[in-house]
């Protein structure tokens, strides 16, 4: 069986023990009640993952390292900005974009937006998305813990603009070498507005046009298979 994994900070690393803390710990010891020798895998976000075994389990889960790997920030780190959409299609998409790769996720509001939320209701989600975003990263077993921005008030000036009329591909468009960073933007149901996107790189993901919430997991998924991530 693969092992779990689970995320720390460097701090939490001393010589050759890592502890989890926090609701990592109560994941690990309540919710798939790890046994002491069981073997679990620890990223601490800054490229080190540390393949351990438990030692002890309490209010904190003290495992050994057995060995550490460094992993490279993957090349492009990959943004999905997407306009918030009505029901769960917000958490199904972060679900799906982290586990091809996505290392954030930008929500906004676009001018045919249907949301329409308070600052209450965008602070709830936004702590939702972060725990959906963990636990994606964590059933990746990636090295690395995608996040969530809280909702921005409107589209970014940034990015390929996944829009249905544009002549050019996004495979097209994307340049030889990788970037450090790449963005990709997904508007609502409705789609953007001309003036959220003039002066924009419009992209087309071909001939299908693609719902609001699975258009950006493909477009993510595209880029990392033309750079070598995937596939």
């Amino acid at each position: 069986m693969t092992a779990h994994h689970f995320f720390a900070t460097p701090d939490d690393v001393r010589g050759d023990t890592i502890t989890l803390n926090g609701d990592e710990a109560h994941h690990a010891s309540r919710v798939l009640r790890l046994r002491v020798g069981e073997a679990i895998t620890v990223s601490d976000n800054t490229g080190h993952v540390y393949e351990a075994d438990v030692a002890s389990i309490g209010g904190h889960v003290v495992a050994h390292v057995n060995d550490v790997r460094d992993v490279s920030m993957p090349r492009p780190a990959i943004t999905v900005h997407q306009a918030l959409m009505k029901g769960d299609r917000m958490d199904d998409l972060i679900d799906r974009c982290v586990e091809v790769g996505v290392t954030r996720v930008a929500p906004f509001v676009g001018a045919r937006s249907i949301v329409r939320w308070d600052e209450a209701r965008k602070r709830k989600a936004h702590a939702r998305w972060n725990e959906i975003a963990r636990a994606a990263s964590k059933q990746a077993r990636s090295p690395w813990l995608a996040v969530v921005d809280p909702v921005a008030d409107e589209p970014p000036r940034e990015g390929f603009v996944l829009h249905e009329e544009a002549s050019l591909r996004l495979r097209e468009a994307l340049p030889d070498d990788p970037p450090d960073e790449l963005a990709l933007v997904v508007g609502p149901e409705g789609g953007f507005e001309r003036s959220e996107i003039d002066g924009a790189r419009a992209v087309s993901l071909g001939q299908q046009v693609l719902r609001s919430d699975f258009a950006g997991p493909v477009a993510a998924a595209i880029v990392a298979f033309v750079y070598g991530s995937l596939g």
